[in-house]
């Protein structure tokens, strides 16, 4: 056990702590995930968010202030607040750990359901990303954790004291994201009381998590009620059952069966041992086995759930991962157990291709026969730990399909794709995103006049998160729409401006102080520098889709 304690640690540290800052931080979310903690160090105020100092009532605070914690510590850049979200999925995977032994799983199946866990597709993107989704994933997978604790337990005592900590998590859950860390648990729970044959527990069991959930919720949703008596209205009535129900207006309105695929895409790689698992499940196991009929109800319930909501991202379904890790990983085990496999071409094939293919792609790198790639020549070094990635991976596979023991088979099979997960967060060229998507090195360019508390700042709302992040500048005024800060714009009407008003401005102000005008449009910024009345500029800049025009007194 503590040899693959180590391991575990090890691979959380090689692909959720090492990496983290490898990738420039993309707007708007990642921005917007920085910014909104960083105002609340700015400004002192922790209990009602702010994005540009107008109100942001979207989500709770605790996911904000465990950020913000993090940028205390580790300063405002991106390892810091993306750290969060790496620790929490580490704490995901480890709960798979203490949940097999209460499942009474074979020995060390619970490490490699934590080890499948942190190698799915989707959570090593969401761990090594600054979104609240991956908060959520570890408070959640704590609740639906110790609720089975609490249920499978033989004494009176443990199971008060599981309970109280599922309560607790329930509670940490609605901090972050709201009604949904209530609703997932009921979801998930109700049908698997029912399907068990315990309905009565629904009805016995619920009371002191109820009470622990609401004295850990109960302190910030007063004190939010007092600082703003809108909170609760736009949170329950707008964010939550307007988004749910909004048909073709929802926020990322897709069909019904939008996440039957997304499921497939964010188990990779381990979507290929599906029908291994399956035949290892329904030979060893049976689904009378409570633990089996507990993790099918956590994946596919929510699932369903969010299939009927008219608004959905790939994200919302993160929490079911594990479920799915826990499932996959000891039917894998037991189907090696009872039919070990002898190297043969259908197990070797694939392992081939992933040699075959980093090893194309590495001699691709070194003679360059393509030519030119999205990385560009700076970036050549991406593509070669891309393809050292697929080289070890296939070298990996070449291993395991040639190992006999059960255990060893599963371990190495976790092992395979570390280094190209590692590597995953370096893999999205700039290029490929486009510059508004990653404007950090644009920005600094003009940190000077940017950060300038003199200085008026004019952009759009796609810009507008990166101006608060990068430049900690809170007062940005808004143009062409006020974007997802609608709601509470409408008590700072000086923040928003229309094409005259903003030539008015610029006529005016510049006179007195630099004003900076950002937009993606650069279109429109010329039309802005030919318009009659307007100062000539005193800087222009045009890259990558983003557009920086400066008009100061020099030039007035």
């Amino acid at each position: 056990m503590s040899r693959l304690l180590a391991i575990f640690l090890l691979i959380f540290i090689v692909i959720y702590l090492i990496p983290l800052g490898a990738r420039p931080i993309v707007t708007p979310d990642e921005a917007r995930y920085g910014s909104i903690p960083a105002e609340m160090i700015a400004t002192g105020e922790w209990v009602a968010p702010r994005l540009n100092g107008i109100r942001y009532f979207e989500k709770p605070a605790l996911g904000y202030w465990a950020i913000a914690i993090s940028q205390k510590v580790f300063g405002n850049n991106a390892w810091a607040i993306r750290l969060p979200s790496a620790l929490a999925i580490g704490f995901s995977a480890l709960c798979l750990v203490l949940i097999s032994r209460r499942c009474q799983l074979p020995r060390g199946a619970g490490w490699y359901a934590g080890l499948a866990c942190l190698t799915m597709l989707g959570m090593v993107i969401t761990g090594t990303t600054s979104l609240l989704d991956g908060m959520f994933t570890g408070a959640l997978t704590g609740a639906m954790t110790f609720f089975y604790m609490a249920w499978a337990a033989k004494t009176r005592s443990s199971r008060l004291g599981w309970l109280i900590l599922f309560g607790g998590f329930c509670g940490l859950s609605f901090l972050i994201k709201g009604f949904l860390g209530l609703a997932v648990p009921v979801m998930v729970i109700a049908p698997f009381l029912i399907w068990m044959g315990k309905w009565r527990d629904f009805f016995l069991m619920p009371w002191i998590p109820m009470v622990v959930a609401a004295i850990v919720v109960a302190p910030w949703a007063l004190a939010v009620h007092m600082a703003d008596s809108d909170y609760w209205h736009y949170f329950f009535w707008i964010e939550h059952i307007h988004r749910f129900t909004g048909g073709a207006e929802a926020q990322h309105p897709e069909p019904f069966w939008f996440f039957i695929p997304i499921a497939l895409v964010v188990i990779l790689p381990w979507t290929f041992a599906l029908p291994l698992a399956v035949e290892g499940l329904m030979r060893k196991h049976s689904f009378n086995e409570p633990w089996i009929r507990y993790a099918i109800c956590w994946f596919f319930i929510p699932i369903l759930f969010f299939s009927v909501s008219s608004g959905k991202l790939p994200t919302y379904i993160i929490p079911c991962v594990p479920a799915a890790a826990l499932l996959i990983s000891v039917g894998v085990l037991e189907r090696f157990r009872y039919r070990p496999e002898k190297p043969s071409l259908k197990w070797i094939y694939p392992s081939v291709l992933l040699f075959a293919f980093g090893l194309i792609c590495i001699l691709e790198w070194a003679f360059g026969v393509v030519g030119v790639l999205p990385w560009g020549e700076e970036g050549s070094w991406l593509f070669l730990a891309m393809a050292l990635g697929l080289f070890i991976w296939g070298v990996m596979d070449l291993i395991t399909v040639c190992t006999k023991r059960a255990e060893t088979r599963v371990l190495l099979m976790a092992l395979s794709p570390v280094a190209m997960s590692a590597m995953l967060p370096s893999f999205l060229p700039t290029a490929w995103l486009g510059g508004y998507k990653t404007p950090e090195v644009f920005l600094s360019n003009h940190e000077e006049v940017l950060s300038d508390p003199d200085t008026l700042v004019i952009s759009d709302s796609n810009l507008m998160h990166a101006v608060n992040w990068f430049n900690s500048r809170y007062d940005v005024v808004l143009f062409g729409g006020p974007g997802e800060v609608s709601w509470g714009i409408v008590d700072h009407p000086d923040r928003q401006v229309t094409w005259p008003e903003m030539k008015a401005l610029v006529s005016t102000e510049s006179q007195q102080r630099p004003v900076v005008i950002l937009l993606r449009n650069t279109d429109l910024l010329q039309q802005l520098i030919d318009e009659s009345g307007v100062p000539e500029p005193i800087e222009v800049d045009t890259a990558n889709e983003i557009g920086l025009v400066v008009f100061g007194p020099s030039e007035s």
